[in-house]
């Protein structure tokens, strides 16, 4: 965060820029490019990884290990070909605390920590959809159309929200 607020708007656009960010908005940069991303590479796991998550012989602990070294070796790898101090640096930070939790979640052996994370993407899908939706947003003018998006955007986090609470209640 303080990354952020103590860089110029321009200098962090430029270096998304580069990979193909149209506009520098919260949509694009946490929805479309971290999320999304995100998803789409847990669709399609390294063979190496499904080879693992799938022995029999391996407890759950040791494959949680693997997994999470594997994704933090990626994101290390990553993180090594930007500048220092970028944006991307800092992302890449902050991703190598989330991915291993949201690889283990999808691609893990728990059930239920699958199912609670296939109700998170849902949610951000039906969300994102929402927000194109002609008959969910009003496009007649600035004003509206933040206003519909703010209101999609609070029902979806409320509705996860309560989602969570109901299951952690009944365990």
């Amino acid at each position: 965060v303080a990354y952020v607020e103590s860089t110029p708007s321009d200098a962090m656009f430029a270096e998304l820029k580069e990979r193909r960010l149209a506009c520098f908005s919260f949509y694009d940069v946490v929805l479309d490019f971290a999320l999304m991303d995100a998803f789409a590479d847990l669709e399609h796991p390294p063979s190496t990884i499904t080879s693992v998550l799938a022995n029999r012989w391996l407890t759950d602990g040791f494959k949680e290990t693997a997994l999470n070294t594997a994704v933090w070796s990626m994101l290390k790898a990553k993180r090594s070909l930007v500048q220092t101090n970028g944006f991307m640096h800092h992302f890449y930070n902050v991703m190598s605390t989330l991915s291993p939790i949201l690889a283990w979640g999808f691609l893990g052996p728990s059930r239920s920590l699958r199912g609670q994370c296939a109700v998170f993407k849902e949610q951000l899908l039906h969300l994102m959809r929402d927000m194109f939706s002609l008959t969910t947003v009003r496009y007649s003018s600035v004003e509206a159309l933040s206003e519909d998006v703010l209101e999609s955007t609070k029902l979806t986090f409320q509705q996860l929200v309560e989602h969570f609470q109901a299951s952690m209640a009944s365990h």
